[in-house]
């Protein structure tokens, strides 16, 4: 009898060509489990300041780094919510070619996250700078799967071509099949991305991020708002905002490329905006950055001193606070385009001779040092902080404390 489907009669070598399909399966598996893995690297590394990943070895090898780049979504979801709905179809397809049918599209699909993987690590040796051990695993794990899916296919004593003629021919004649097929592969699509998606809103929305341009309404509120409240400087150099007898006087410890501190900079300028006569708010510099912060070991937030050293030197230009919601506005956009800070000097009218002399200064260095200082005898260990008679306080401002002198909170 006919065999029109070529399911009997086994190869010689079929066995073989199980033992690789199994393989590919196994591979699937730890795909999935590196790519949840790596979804979690890119969650918590915009989304916790106290996370260090330990794959975040040096400079040139760190997951985090990579996770952080703009390189690391596409379409609007993490690179690894796509390869985790790959792995699944892969899977599925190994299962489907369990008997024979399919081996040609489980070799094409090799093929296609091969070829992902390759661009990918163009991407983070000459764009990012750094590399990714877990994108380097998964890297792995493509080859292996385009490997054993040649061989399950050579295990069905067909070339590549015949292969991939005989599963379309396969697919014309079950096109139920080929339908739940298509139907399949798009629906993991769709899950990838609304599930991606989403894990970028929940960033977008914890640091505060807006999509889009801020209305300008918005911003002229808060300008007009800030003009009633005054402005100045400590006895050590701190500059503050707020008022100059205030009932209650807050110490922030921030880190303009904190996603935490971000959102807490937007709820401090709405409480001061309330209540700017009555509280003051006193800036003070940790950035997590070890080019500064002897507490940092690791490479972590590798701008963090350079962009406090631009605050600083607009501070001498009296435009200190500028800068400061500058930074914190447009973070995404400084570090998605590593943005160079006399760019945002340029923006604020500062005069850029005297903007570049400031920044070489030793003594601009010199004065970033005492607020590093000073947030390292406190002991605090992560950012944004306030303290607040003596009190340290993590993340954002204690509602009771505003509440015991009187002042409402913002809302949230």
């Amino acid at each position: 009898m006919a065999d029109p489907d070529g399911l009997a009669g086994k190869r010689p070598d079929e066995g073989r060509a199980r033992v690789a399909l199994a393989a590919v399966m196994l591979l699937c598996l730890v795909g999935l489990a590196v790519s949840w893995e790596l979804t979690r690297v890119w969650l918590l590394s915009r989304t916790d300041p106290d996370y260090h990943s330990f794959c975040a070895v040096t400079e040139g090898m760190n997951c985090e780094t990579v996770a952080l780049s703009r390189w690391s979504v596409v379409l609007g979801a993490p690179n690894s919510t796509w390869a985790m709905a790959a792995y699944l179809y892969i899977l599925g397809l190994a299962i489907i070619a369990w008997r024979r049918p399919g081996r040609g599209l489980l070799w094409g699909m090799g093929v296609l996250v091969s070829l992902a993987s390759i661009w990918l690590l163009g991407v983070m040796h000459f764009a990012i700078g750094s590399l990714c051990i877990l994108c380097l695993a998964l890297d792995v794990v493509n080859w292996a799967v385009l490997a054993f899916a040649w061989v399950a296919l050579r295990g069905s004593g067909t070339s590549i071509a015949i292969a991939l003629r005989d599963d379309c021919a396969w697919l014309w004649r079950h096109r139920l099949a080929g339908v739940a097929m298509a139907v399949a592969g798009l629906g993991l699509l769709g899950g990838a991305w609304a599930f991606g998606h989403g894990l970028v809103h929940e960033v977008q929305a914890g640091s505060g991020q807006v999509s889009g341009p801020v209305p300008k309404g918005a911003c002229g509120e808060v300008e007009e708002r800030e003009q009633a409240v005054s402005s100045g400087t400590t006895p050590e150099g701190a500059f503050w905002i707020g008022s100059p007898s205030p009932v209650l006087t807050i110490e922030e410890f921030t880190d303009y490329q904190c996603p935490h501190c971000r959102r807490a900079h937007f709820r401090v300028r709405q409480l001061l905006a309330g209540a700017g006569s009555r509280i003051r708010v006193i800036h003070r510099h940790l950035p997590l950055d070890n080019h500064c912060n002897p507490a940092i070991e690791r490479s972590f937030h590798e701008r963090a001193c350079e962009l406090s050293r631009a605050a600083i030197c607009a501070g001498r230009q009296g435009r200190f606070w500028e800068m400061n919601d500058l930074l914190f506005q447009q973070a995404d956009e400084i570090r998605q385009q590593d943005l160079p800070v006399r760019v945002l000097a340029e923006r604020l009218a500062l005069s850029l001779e005297e903007f570049d002399c400031c920044m070489e200064d030793p003594a601009t260095a010199e004065r970033l040092a005492r607020d590093i200082a000073e947030g390292n005898r406190l002991g605090i260990r992560g950012t944004p902080a306030f303290r607040i008679d003596g009190q340290i306080h993590y993340g954002k401002i204690p509602e009771e404390r505003l509440q015991a002198v009187g002042i409402t909170p913002p809302p949230p």
